[in-house]
């Protein structure tokens, strides 16, 4: 008597092992477009909280507090912290907040201004009476292209914003800018 198998046979398991491979070559590019725009979305939310952070933290220690973002950098890409010091670069305990460019790799910046200073009395941002009543802009863009723009308007709010036009971006659920 012949006993029954209860295994595979090599053709059942090539055929799943061929609609696996299919399934996973159609699902491949979204999963990689959705991590790009999650990296996006981040990048966005991580810079408009650096934003309500120096705001806030000019109130509460009624000191001038700055904002800086650097576009070049590897390491810090903004930095909030007292404008009378430098304690992000010397990492003192007076460095409030970092975000590192290292957190959302692909994801390019370009910005209208280098450095946002906030008014411990009203909050509002000092350095852009000065030069424009249009608010600073912060510009995000993913390795696959989708922009997301975070603008800071004079009176120290921010908010994410999809610019009209961007590929890819409005579908993270932000309004149009």
């Amino acid at each position: 008597m012949r006993r029954q198998s209860s295994g595979f046979t090599l053709v059942e398991l090539i055929i799943t092992i061929s609609v696996m491979a299919i399934l996973a070559g159609i699902a491949a590019p979204s999963f990689l477009a959705s991590i790009d725009n999650r990296r996006l979305s981040g990048s966005a939310e991580a810079v408009k909280n650096a934003m309500h952070v120096a705001r806030s933290q000019a109130f509460q220690r009624s000191v001038e507090t700055c904002l800086r973002i650097n576009e070049q950098a590897d390491s810090r890409w903004v930095v909030v912290e007292a404008c009378a010091s430098n304690a992000c670069a010397n990492d003192t305990e007076g460095c409030l907040m970092q975000v590192r460019s290292s957190e959302f790799p692909g994801v390019k910046t370009v910005t209208d201004f280098s450095e946002a200073r906030f008014d411990p009395v009203r909050g509002t941002v000092q350095n852009f009476l000065n030069d424009t009543a249009a608010p600073g802009t912060v510009q995000l863009t993913s390795s696959r292209g989708s922009r997301l723009d975070v603008e800071l308007n004079l009176m120290g709010r921010a908010r994410i914003c999809v610019p009209s036009g961007a590929q890819g971006a409005s579908s993270l659920g932000y309004g149009t800018c």
